[in-house]
């Protein structure tokens, strides 16, 4: 009965429904079991908004202390880690069902795996966890954006360690060195900046200082590069990074090289972005990621303590051109112009095309830069009257924005945290979440979902997840802004939008009521589907017949009308009294059912408990007849020792006494001479 309550509010998305629920049936083994079969079903089911319904209520009981550390005592981090595992399988499976609230799905994982960390987990588990977060980060199967939040993620739970758990860690030979040594290498294929970042972060937060510079000799065949990551500081940790991973990047010859220039200008339409404000970087820095599709480069932000960073992502680039501007008093400027698909907000600002400025001689590598990124041709170049270089066709386009790293105010102690999400940037989206079109699409696609459930019912769970939660990019996308460092209960790079739900979406179930009661109404009255039209004509020529004298003939309609609503009541009473009978039936026949179940077990279970105490009965009796039989032989062991001793004490004896008078003998001869 329980199992069946916890899906009906499930159903109705109503997340704080099932934490009453499960605080009203005690948090007990019994209870976590019967939320984790539920769980498992569901996803090997593909039943993901289910899923999400029930991290949702676990993260509303989470925010009890103690209710959480009843339900980690209790193993719920094992479980977690356990459905956690059948998502990667699902991610990295043949069998192209990654969705959007698949990835949505992920992220929330993400979220409630970082609540776990936060209390005191064993460090074992917490093994655990850093290796399946490890395991979703270095899979190049898993969408890129799913990985970057992995890693993220990572980190966010070194930070919140506490210092005698980290070394623990630290000094863990899993984390140490296979996992590190996997990350190191993955630094120079990983074909995206941030995510360069966020492995060489994990590296300094799994070493201690003092064993960096052996640590990095084994990941590390290069000495030079081993020697340049030697060098970054804790305090200085972006500008040191920056500084490897350039060094890095420019020594890697391979299709995954992330490209890298010194920018001079960069402009959203007329208006221009600045470089981050910060007293040890001076340079304005353009990175052109293959591995992700994307031109990235972090801007100065007045309104906000974040830095910004722009994302130009590869779906959303209409077209772009590379082209050298003249100077006369220079060798000119190279100038890279985007069209993207989707307009931007950055401040005041709205555009939907980006142009940065860099010195002329990178411009043969900004090309091929470029081409590797987007993986089209750049359009021709034409010019105007007034000479000004412009690019045809000049489309519609849309950019991809994240929220950058924290302004450094003050010398950090630490690492930085990792780069978050946020949805509340200063680059807002202008259109529609595309995903979740396509999702409504196949929402309302078929009247009944494979749950076996009515379309209102797993309707209304889209509805409130899309209200609630937030849905994962999988088309065409504006720019979205992320923090430098993600929130604990934020999604991350997959939670840039919150657009409600569709009207379409809305309608979808008053709809399909309104046809089912129509279709009753006709199957209610089946008399009135049987006249032909002639027999209508003629009982309407019956009822209306106009009298001898001349009177106005007179339609009396109200009769027949009567008459079929009477008989559709009366058939809709019997219908509702039928369908209340059977229903009764089937609830006390489910409850006998249930009772039966419920003495089939508690007898088996009485059984098995004679069955063991009989059992241990026997046993106690062998056990204590082997006791008596070995004291038996002990004692006489004990008998027969004491016997040899006795008579060997005997022997001794005599031969004392013996040997005594033998001396005496001797002693008085010698006095007799």
């Amino acid at each position: 009965m329980m199992e069946l309550r916890m899906k009906q509010c499930i159903l109705r998305a109503d997340s704080s429904a099932l934490v009453s629920l499960l605080l009203d049936e005690g948090l007990n083994r019994v209870t976590l079991a019967k939320l984790d079969r539920m769980v498992t079903t569901d996803l090997n089911g593909s039943s993901l908004t289910r899923v999400s319904i029930v991290l949702k209520s676990l993260e509303k009981l989470s925010e009890n202390k103690e209710h959480l550390q009843t339900l980690i005592r209790l193993g719920l981090t094992v479980k977690v880690l356990s459905w956690f595992d059948i998502v990667y399988d699902l991610l990295t499976s043949d069998a192209q069902i990654c969705t959007a609230p698949l990835y949505s799905l992920t992220d929330k994982f993400y979220d409630y795996i970082l609540i776990l960390s936060k209390v005191s987990l064993p460090v074992s588990q917490l093994s655990v966890v850093l290796l399946n977060l490890a395991q979703f980060a270095l899979e190049t199967k898993l969408y890129f954006p799913l990985r970057l939040e992995a890693i993220k993620t990572f980190n966010n739970v070194l930070l919140s360690l506490s210092k005698e758990k980290r070394n623990v860690i630290q000094n863990d030979p899993n984390q140490t060195q296979t996992l590190c040594q996997r990350m190191a290498e993955a630094i120079l294929t990983a074909g995206d900046y941030e995510m360069q970042v966020s492995l060489t972060e994990a590296l300094c937060r799994l070493t201690l200082k003092k064993d960096r510079w052996q640590r990095a000799s084994e990941w590390f065949t290069c000495s030079a590069t081993r020697d340049v990551f030697c060098e970054i500081r804790d305090r200085d940790f972006e500008v040191d990074c920056r500084q490897f991973l350039n060094f890095v990047n420019g020594e890697n010859e391979t299709g995954t090289r992330i490209y890298t220039f010194p920018c001079l200008r960069a402009f959203l339409e007329t208006t221009e972005l600045f470089r981050p404000k910060d007293e040890k970087l001076d340079i304005f820095w353009i990175d052109f990621n293959p591995g992700s599709g994307c031109v990235s480069f972090f801007i100065d932000d007045p309104q906000e303590s974040l830095w910004g960073s722009i994302h130009l992502m590869r779906e959303n680039v209409d077209d772009y051109r590379v082209w050298l501007k003249p100077d006369e008093c220079t060798e000119g400027k190279t100038i890279l112009r985007v069209h993207l698909s989707l307009p931007i907000l950055h401040q005041n600002c709205e555009g939907q095309t980006v142009e940065l400025t860099f010195n002329s001689e990178h411009q043969q590598h900004l090309e091929e830069a470029a081409y590797r990124v987007f993986k089209k041709e750049q359009t021709p170049l034409v010019q105007d009257s007034d000479d000004t270089s412009k690019v045809l066709p000049e489309k519609k386009s849309g950019v991809r924005g994240y929220r950058g790293k924290k302004q450094k105010k003050t010398r950090l102690k630490i690492l930085p945290l990792s780069s978050p999400s946020s949805d509340d940037g200063t680059l807002k989206l202008k259109t529609p979440n595309t995903a979740e079109h396509l999702f409504d699409q196949f929402a309302h696609s078929t009247p009944k979902y494979s749950s076996g459930g009515p379309v209102g019912a797993e309707t209304q769970i889209s509805q409130n997840e899309s209200k609630k939660s937030v849905d994962v990019p999988l088309l065409k996308k504006a720019v979205v802004v992320l923090d430098r460092k993600r929130a604990v209960l934020d999604s991350g790079y997959l939670s840039d939008q919150h657009e409600s739900v569709s009207a379409h979406k809305k309608r979808a179930g008053p709809h399909v009521e309104w046809e089912e009661s129509s279709l009753s109404m006709a199957e209610l009255s089946p008399e009135r589907l049987e006249l032909g039209a002639d027999e209508e004509v003629g009982l309407l020529n019956e009822q209306t017949d106009p009298g001898e004298k001349g009177e106005e003939p007179k339609l009396d309609l109200t009769s027949g009308i009567t008459a079929a609503f009477d008989t559709f009541k009366t058939n809709l009473e019997q219908h509702f009294t039928s369908c209340w009978q059977n229903i009764q039936d089937e609830v006390v026949l489910s409850l006998n059912e249930c009772q039966q179940h419920m003495t089939d077990l508690l007898t088996a279970v009485h059984k098995h408990r004679l069955l063991l105490l009989q059992r241990f009965e026997v046993s106690v009796n062998d056990q204590l007849k082997q006791l008596q039989e070995s004291s038996e032989s002990l004692n006489s062991i004990n008998t027969e020792l004491l016997s040899f001793f006795q008579s060997e004490m005997k022997r001794l004896d005599s031969f004392c006494d013996e040997h005594l008078h033998r001396l005496k003998s001797t002693e008085s001869g010698t006095s007799s001479k």
